[in-house]
């Protein structure tokens, strides 16, 4: 196994465990700020919590016509974890006052395997969180809930266990989208072993709801995946369903002609599924790039999917070969071609697409005078990494972590992102204009 390089890699890992009205940061120390509307798009940095709560795991969900932001907060009323979202108003482009998720009271904080907040095309709204599990037994379980309202977000439903069988005993770093007939779809890495018995790792798991009613039709798509990292589920434009995720594969071997030579040391690479009937039924993994990353632990972060014309842009982060970073590729003609190294420092990307370019965020960390930061960058590539630009989007001297990205409209994308260099973690975002 060859050694990736220890200071980034150290660095990486420090990073990864790591009431209030949109104002902007244009009066905080190191924020960018701006007045006119053009400027504001572009520079004003504005923050959607309050510096004096703990605010982290932001998550976007755009179903097209509605956008959702989301996030964990501390509370102090119940001294506990709490869920909370904001509706994006496209026309004012500012965010709603934040509705509160009562049931969710006790869910687990955590930036990769975030709680997620999605609407159906009938409106109706599912939260889902994770409780992590007391069991001293079970250090890094969890059961995972979701919570249902059919009113915008006044009541909801009592919490409901995702997965009810007694024989899964964790379930996490799950995904959400929406599916071709308006349902929602989901991901999950879930602790039974239905698929390779007796292999390290986790099942992937899919499920969709069935209107108001929850999750439903659960089905094992994938054996032996990367315990902690977060999977990606993506719809394009033909209503082909994907579903990405970090795979734990033996020495030598071929997942599909079934070869299941063991080894001491794993090859924890990025693996995909597809689905054509809904969620029906998936194809048999495959994978996005064998980079063959020999690593015996779990790197805490998972991939991206975006299409853009025709093809199918991936990235993901790697330290196969000693050459770590964010890699990037495209699906041309049902078949990846060959990874391109997008950034050596950068951890946890996300990405969409606009107007036949791709937009990918990041974190990469930096010195400057002898002090460590970390900001959140943006690229913008059109087909392959020859033509790109890239901006810092966060404030200089500052430190963030775990941006996610998404589209508004023709002319506006928004990117949101945690900052911590106040007493407690913020949710902070811009818009873009395109």
């Amino acid at each position: 196994m060859k050694p990736i390089k220890f200071t980034v890699f150290f660095v990486w890992i420090l990073i990864s465990f790591t009431s209030c009205k949109e104002k902007s940061l244009s009066n905080d120390k190191n924020e960018n700020s701006g007045s006119s509307k053009d400027v504001a798009l572009n520079d004003t940095i504005y923050k959607l919590t309050d510096s004096k709560v703990n605010s982290e795991g932001v998550f976007i969900f755009n179903s097209g016509t509605e956008v959702l932001m989301n996030w964990t907060e501390w509370s102090k009323d119940s001294n506990q974890n709490i869920l909370k979202f904001s509706f994006f108003d496209t026309k004012s482009q500012k965010f709603s006052e934040p509705i509160l998720v009562p049931p969710s009271k006790g869910l687990q904080m955590h930036a990769e395997s975030m709680a997620k907040v999605g609407i159906t095309d009938k409106g109706i709204i599912y939260a889902i969180f994770r409780v992590k599990s007391k069991s001293k037994r079970s250090m890094f379980g969890g059961t995972m809930y979701y919570t249902i309202s059919t009113d915008k977000g006044k009541t909801w439903s009592d919490k409901v266990k995702l997965v009810p069988d007694k024989n899964s005993t964790s379930q996490s770093f799950f995904d959400i989208t929406m599916l071709p007939d308006g349902e929602l779809g989901i991901s999950w890495l879930d602790s039974r072993m239905p698929i390779h018995k007796g292999r390290k790792g986790k099942t992937l798991y899919f499920a969709k709801t069935n209107k108001d009613k929850g999750f439903f039709n659960e089905i094992p798509i994938a054996g032996s995946t990367c315990e902690c990292c977060r999977t990606e589920i993506y719809v394009d434009s033909t209503n082909e369903l994907h579903v990405a995720y970090r795979n734990i594969i033996e020495k030598d071997e071929d997942l599909l002609k079934g070869n299941f030579d063991t080894s001491d040391v794993e090859i924890r690479d990025m693996y995909y599924t597809t689905s054509k009937d809904n969620g029906k039924t998936f194809t048999d993994p495959a994978p996005i790039n064998r980079d063959n990353w020999h690593f015996n632990g779990c790197p805490h972060t998972g991939p991206a999917l975006a299409q853009n014309g025709s093809d199918l842009g991936a990235i993901w982060f790697s330290g196969a070969d000693n050459n770590s970073g964010i890699f990037f590729a495209s699906k041309t003609n049902n078949q990846f071609g060959e990874k391109e190294l997008l950034s050596a420092e950068g951890r946890h990307p996300q990405m969409v697409t606009h107007y036949g370019k791709y937009y990918i965020v990041y974190e990469m960390y930096y010195e400057l005078n002898d002090k460590g930061y970390t900001k959140i960058m943006l690229e913008k590539i059109v087909s392959s990494l020859k033509d790109k630009t890239q901006q810092e989007i966060s404030a200089t001297k500052t430190n963030n972590n775990h941006a996610v990205i998404s589209q508004i409209n023709e002319s506006i994308i928004l990117i949101a992102w945690i900052n911590t260099n106040t007493r407690n973690p913020r949710l902070v975002y811009r818009l873009i204009s395109v």
